[in-house]
């Protein structure tokens, strides 16, 4: 027993070390793709560019219908059957595929004017890369974080290749669509050799029961985008633009570090989903947990220090408006890193729809607070509402885990172990 404990810690941490050092590969090379933009193309390409992808990504959600989390309980609960369990899955992908594609059409033509063949290739690598992101949910929950960081690796070192090649050579937006439409089909196509080679032969079917087990992950995710937009909007209504622009800069610095405590809980997702809070597992929420806070804290201690020096770096001249507004930001780190880190644990235990309750009641608590305190304190009224909001969500899933921890639920029935129902799509890739 002791040599399997070791074992899995030593996995785990491997798997953890491997997904963070590639997250952080592709914040430096986002860092370095915005770099090369701002020099070789004009303000008005640039512009486009990033309003097609914030249109695209606002219908993202039809894309896959967030059935991830759903498929890796499932494999990580009884890996013999994976590819049983990704089937489905696949089938909702081209079905999502279909609405997600017609949404983006309708709305690019009534809306975008002259620039929605622009937003429907930009749609189009948006949603190969939505596909990719089931392959690599997939080796995650069968212990196989490694091809993820291959693959994360190799491929966007090829897209950082043909990007700075087209940029020197003849910079223009065309370039930069070709550069993402390339860097997309290669990670589905090189998951999909992959799992082919490596895993099992892919099916497609459909089954209707995972699309309602997904329907919690899919109000979560639109109540999680109405928490993001809320504090935007009402800045926006109740102050003006530059505050917004301010606000936004500020909370950058703060969501760009979120894919730690993504990371760690998407390591400790599968063991979670196929034992439930065995004693290892409770040590190793706990570690989690404790890791987090203590990096959440460090985060904050040096973002309220350095916050003129930091956003001198990232901002420039317009860093004397934002540094004063990102140290009372800094108090977010530690609240979302274990917000985040206990969602992703209470989805695995399946209590995802105490997550959507906890997600509710905090974005009520931060409509409220907006509407409160932007009048009274400006911008830094939505810095507190969304402060607010954190700690009524982190106090909501602490009492939900500290339940669990006190009295562990009984193992769920898993939904692959009724009468089967699905129906083969008869394909095979």
């Amino acid at each position: 027993m002791k040599p399997m404990r070791l074992l899995w810690h030593s996995r785990l941490r491997r798997d953890t070390f491997l997904l963070l050092a590639l997250q952080t590969f592709y914040k430096l090379s986002g860092i370095m793709f915005v770099m090369v933009l701002s020099r070789r193309l004009s303000t008005g390409d640039i512009g486009v560019y990033f309003f097609a992808v914030s249109f695209a990504e606002a219908f993202a959600f039809l894309a896959g219908f967030q059935l991830n989390p759903v498929m890796m309980r499932k494999v990580a609960a009884d890996m013999a059957r994976a590819s049983s369990h990704l089937a489905p899955v696949l089938g909702f992908r081209f079905f999502g595929a279909l609405v997600y594609l017609l949404c983006v059409f309708t709305a690019a033509v009534t809306f975008a004017g002259g620039i929605w063949r622009i937003i429907m290739v930009v749609a189009i690598f948006t949603l190969v890369e939505n596909v990719y992101f089931t392959f690599a949910s997939l080796f995650i929950a069968l212990g196989r974080a490694v091809y993820n960081v291959c693959i994360g690796a190799a491929v966007e070192v090829l897209f950082l290749s043909a990007f700075l090649l087209g940029m020197w050579w003849a910079p223009s937006i065309n370039v930069l669509l070709e550069a993402g439409l390339l860097r997309s089909l290669f990670l589905v196509g090189t998951a999909v050799l992959v799992a082919r080679h490596w895993l099992f032969p892919l099916q497609v079917s459909w089954d209707y029961r995972i699309m309602r087990e997904g329907l919690p992950f899919i109000l979560t995710t639109l109540i999680a985008l109405l928490g993001d937009k809320v504090d935007t909007l009402l800045l926006g209504f109740l102050t003006g633009y530059e505050t917004v622009g301010r606000y936004h800069l500020g909370m950058k610095v703060v969501l760009a570090s979120l894919f730690i405590p993504t990371v760690v809980g998407q390591v400790v997702f599968p063991a979670l989903a196929a034992a439930g809070l065995t004693a290892n597992n409770r040590r190793t929420v706990l570690r989690g947990a404790g890791f987090l806070l203590g990096l959440g804290v460090f985060a904050m201690a040096v973002g309220f220090i350095f916050a003129f020096p930091l956003t001198a770096v990232f901002y420039g001249s317009v860093s004397a408006t934002v540094a004063p507004l990102l140290r009372p930001l800094t108090l977010l780190f530690p609240l979302l890193f274990l917000n985040s880190f206990m969602s992703l644990i209470l989805q695995a235990l399946y209590q995802e729809t105490r997550v959507l309750r906890s997600l509710a009641i905090g974005t009520g608590a931060s409509i409220l607070g907006n509407c409160a305190l932007i009048p009274l304190l400006g911008v830094y009224g939505a810095v507190y509402a969304r402060v607010l909001s954190g700690l009524v969500r982190l106090g909501i899933l602490s009492w939900h885990l500290r339940h669990l921890f006190l009295h562990p639920p009984s193992p769920a029935a898993r939904p692959d172990e009724e009468e089967e129902l699905t129906i083969p799509a008869g394909s095979q890739w």
